[in-house]
């Protein structure tokens, strides 16, 4: 079956539910472990799973890709401690045709169900489900994905859609929120100090400290625009429209002409936006 590939850290409130919801399609949960001092490493392994730490060093794609170098199986599925698997009997048949040989696919998008904290309900999609051994590993130090590798392996093609879905409840904890936000711009600011080139780095930095109602946002989100429109492979980059639509809607606020100029920039450099995107998703 499965290989699972998981990380964590002091986690033993979420996790058994996590580990329960895979149990009936997993031959194996590799949990990568980046510091727990709670219960998690022992819930794990009582669960079947095998526990590899690893010293966090403020880099998700770090910890995750050193979870996928554990994994045997043919096929990985990655969920988080916050997450469960959401099986039914068509889901399981799905995940035992992955491995029938007429199946030639090699990576697909899973649905998954966001639970927020207002009792409300959103749905998006993430590679989650790949097959191993073919040197798909996770890019970005947060809001860590597989696009990137996924993309340069097969541009021409959008990757189909998973019968399976994942039920996200970690939107629901507004105070746990509140520690993952400053986690991240810890992380963000050191990444746009290490990649000061890279505009999808900016991109999030404008975003999460946009969230604060910081003043600064918008200079990281103008940084990411003209980092972006000047690169050959800017069609590329999947978030390029959602930059476009978030920068102009912040410069309206304040200067409506910058922003139609602004808008039409993009629009020139980055063309049409397509009705279906190409692939997406990323850890939030």
């Amino acid at each position: 079956m499965l290989s699972v590939a998981m990380i964590g850290k002091n986690e033993e409130t979420c996790v058994p539910a996590a580990l329960d919801s895979v149990r009936q399609v997993a031959s194996e949960v590799i949990f990568v472990d980046t510091g727990s001092t709670d219960n998690t490493k022992k819930i794990v392994t009582q669960a079947g799973g095998r526990v590899s730490e690893f010293d966090w060093t403020d880099d998700f794609s770090a910890a995750r890709n050193h979870g996928l170098q554990r994994c045997t199986s043919k096929w990985i599925l990655v969920i988080d401690c916050d997450e469960q698997l959401m099986l039914n009997s068509r889901s399981v048949r799905f995940i035992k045709e992955l491995f029938l040989t007429t199946n030639l696919e090699f990576a697909y998008e899973v649905k998954i169900k966001n639970y927020l904290a207002n009792g409300a309900t959103e749905w998006h999609s993430n590679i989650r489900l790949f097959r191993n051994n073919l040197g798909l590993f996770f890019e970005n130090p947060i809001h860590e994905t597989l696009s990137d590798a996924v993309f340069r392996r097969n541009p021409t093609r959008l990757l189909p859609l998973a019968e399976l879905s994942i039920a996200h409840s970690g939107y629901k904890f507004p105070e746990r929120n509140s520690r993952k936000r400053q986690r991240n711009l810890t992380i963000l600011k050191k990444w746009v100090n290490d990649s000061p080139e890279n505009p999808f780095a900016w991109y999030k930095l404008g975003l999460t400290l946009r969230g604060n109602d910081n003043p600064k946002a918008v200079a990281c989100l103008f940084r990411s625009f003209e980092l972006l429109i000047t690169r050959d492979d800017r069609h590329t980059f999947s978030f390029r429209y959602e930059l476009l639509r978030v920068l102009c809607t912040h410069l309206c606020e304040t200067n409506s002409s910058l922003a139609k100029m602004v808008e039409q920039r993009g629009q020139l450099a980055f063309g049409r936006e397509p009705l279906e995107k190409r692939i997406g998703g990323e850890f939030q």
